[in-house]
């Protein structure tokens, strides 16, 4: 990547002033701490709310759930809350805690059901059908260890049916679609869902035959029934999508070469970055790696978000399967967005290292500021969202969430200075990760075009 490169070169001359007055305080002890002295703006007069909407997780998709099909991931929810008393009285059930557990899993079993006519697009309502059958399941698996009217293990299939199923959908993936670009968006998400079912939910979790817990009994039929949901949900996606195609093309191997192709980007990058002797890629190489000199002081608002960006970026590089050396991820499409997603923070990490370089604290000038940057972050994911390449929407989704935390923080009745200044550094990292997306998905989508 020679474009860090390049942008450093005509930052240069704007960060020598500042490089030059830190030059020599290379001891922790001496280095300057932008904390110490930090400028004192009126944070009464920053926003706690904003005009500018953050944009709705966009579809992906192109088919959605049938009516009657939404009806039956509903009506699961239902039968398995049924054998649970309702109210569930201290006469029924005397233990304070299981009742409370039961309780508050069946209520969020019902809060997480999508609405009739909530507008969420498919991959979001499947997620949500999944996360009500989950805790509905915990919540009737519960109740089941703790009285004589049932077996845990009687709820739900048990994990090793529900295993194979998982195993047999992600071996199906991708199926036939539109074109590589729209097979990548569409399959990369449920093949990720299996993925994760197969190396986390279902990997170490017991049987709830074998829980003496009835807590834990719960959580174990609430994995399977999670995964179960999944593997419901994808395999209707995946035929519903395929049928809706007039000139269906197989996907797979165009998929797997791209894959391989941004893998070979990200591994030399990251080679740039760790240096000679490095044995595994995956490791975080610090901040420091992505800067020659620091042009601001330590704990600066742009030092502290390149530091947790980095921290962010590389956990996601360790437990993703990304295309990186020898490694080539079993299932493409999960593969590339996965890859793709590592591909846009390390672009991003450039381009806030090359603002740090350059002397540039993030902090805001004023309460105004911190309005201004947040407006600019929506409208970059906006235009992300709303794109017509189904990976550059794919890959806002992995963004929009960014808001909410800082949102939150701004809107909160105790506010300080450094949580105003550190939300004003997180809207700029969004806009900048999401322009950088923008950059990414371009560019795959120009690949498999050539």
């Amino acid at each position: 990547m020679t474009r860090r490169v390049t942008r450093r070169h005509a930052l240069a001359a704007v960060g020598a002033t500042a490089l030059g007055s830190l030059a020599g305080c290379s001891g922790v002890g001496s280095e300057p701490r932008f904390w110490d002295d930090p400028p004192s703006p009126d944070v009464d007069a920053v926003p706690r709310e904003f005009d500018d909407s953050v944009p709705a997780r966009p579809r992906i998709v192109p088919v959605g759930f049938e009516p009657e099909v939404a009806a039956a991931f509903a009506d699961r929810v239902d039968r398995l809350l049924g054998p649970i008393p309702d109210p569930l009285t201290a006469e029924r059930l005397p233990h304070g805690g299981f009742r409370e557990r039961i309780e508050s899993e069946r209520a969020a079993a019902r809060e997480a059901l999508p609405g009739a006519d909530e507008p969420l697009p498919p991959l979001g309502a499947a997620e949500r059908y999944a996360a009500a059958r989950d805790h509905a399941a915990t919540a009737v698996g519960t109740w089941a260890g703790v009285t004589v009217e049932g077996e845990p293990e009687a709820v739900a299939a048990d994990g090793g049916t529900v295993r194979g199923r998982a195993s047999g959908a992600l071996d199906a993936l991708p199926g036939p679609a539109a074109d590589p670009l729209a097979g990548t968006a569409v399959y990369g998400p449920i093949e990720r869902w299996y993925d994760e079912s197969l190396r986390r939910t279902l990997v170490g979790g017991g049987s709830p035959a074998d829980e003496a817990n009835p807590i834990r009994a719960g959580e174990a039929v609430g994995n399977v029934e999670r995964v179960q949901s999944y593997v419901e949900a994808g395999r209707y996606l995946r035929d519903r999508y395929a049928a809706s195609l007039a000139d269906p093309e197989p996907v797979a191997e165009p998929i797997r070469r791209e894959m391989n192709r941004l893998g070979r980007v990200v591994g030399d990058r990251l080679r740039e970055l760790h240096g000679e002797g490095v044995e595994d890629l995956r490791e975080s190489p610090g901040p420091e790696a992505f800067v020659d000199g620091r042009g601001v002081a330590t704990d600066a608002p742009s030092d502290s978000l390149l530091s947790s960006a980095v921290y962010r970026s590389f956990d996601g590089v360790w437990f993703d399967p990304v295309a990186l050396g020898d490694y080539e991820p079993d299932h493409p499409a999960t593969g590339l967005t996965r890859t793709a997603l590592v591909l846009t923070r390390l672009r991003a990490l450039d381009d806030i290292a090359a603002r740090v370089e350059a002397g540039e604290t993030m902090f805001p000038d004023g309460p105004d500021a911190i309005g201004a940057a947040r407006g600019a972050a929506v409208a970059s994911a906006s235009s992300l969202a709303d794109h017509e390449n189904p990976l550059a929407r794919w890959l806002a989704t992995q963004f929009l969430p960014l808001f909410a935390e800082q949102d939150e923080a701004l809107a909160a009745d105790e506010r300080s200075v450094r949580s105003a200044a550190e939300a004003y550094a997180e809207y700029r990292w969004i806009e900048t990760v999401t322009g950088e997306a923008e950059a990414v998905a371009a560019s795959v989508a120009s690949e498999f075009e050539s």
